[in-house]
């Protein structure tokens, strides 16, 4: 599906342009990762010295675990984070598309995701002002021109999603709201996006 592949393009897109500005602000957190976790860790072996007796080595290795322990959970957390706010970057800008930008990937995909060509689409109030005054018209004609009926019709209704449509048939409904998209495809997109951010 044309739209979808241009999602996720734009997801591996935005992660590598944003890729150098993270990295350099978890970074600047990576000092005081490691400052938290050896607080942390200094407490912890407080509280063990108090309670049981160890010898120096001992203790020393287990502030070191401790301190690793700590430092891999904050930097994990710091990673999700980063790649988090590339998904969410990513839908911002997908629902920001200049208004003929916008039509053409939601032409795309209705082309792509209609099958009887009679469907009826549902948008939300703010994605249908996106659309131009015959929209309609050329969708039913980019269906035509790929051999399906180009009967498409746009619902009164309208749906509380940030971009992209629902599309209905006889009771069925198939969610491509650029949120849903993004969800359903992320599993897929965020190794190579972590792969993008934490490459050396």
């Amino acid at each position: 599906m044309a739209g979808v592949e241009n999602i996720k393009e734009k997801i591996l897109q935005d992660a590598d342009l944003r890729a150098k500005e993270i990295l350099e602000k978890a970074r600047l957190q990576a000092n005081e990762i490691v400052e938290k976790a050896k607080q942390k860790a200094a407490s912890r072996a407080k509280e063990i010295s108090q309670k049981s007796v160890y010898d120096v080595s001992e203790k020393k290795r287990i502030i070191n675990s401790i301190v690793e322990l700590e430092m891999r959970k904050d930097v994990l957390a710091a990673k999700q984070k980063a790649i988090g706010e590339v998904f969410d970057k990513v839908l911002e800008r997908m629902n920001n598309l200049e208004d003929s930008r916008y039509e053409k990937v939601i032409i795309d995909m209705l082309a792509a995701s209609a099958e009887s060509g009679e469907e009826e689409i549902v948008f939300s109030e703010s994605g249908r002002k996106k659309l131009s005054s015959d929209f309609l018209n050329k969708l039913n004609k980019t269906l035509a021109a790929a051999g399906k009926k180009g009967n498409l019709k746009i619902s009164d209704e309208t749906r509380n999603i940030s971009g992209g449509f629902i599309l209905k048939s006889q009771g069925v409904e198939i969610n491509n709201s650029f949120e849903a998209i993004i969800r359903l495809y992320r599993d897929e997109i965020e190794p190579k996006v972590a792969e993008i951010f934490f490459r050396a």
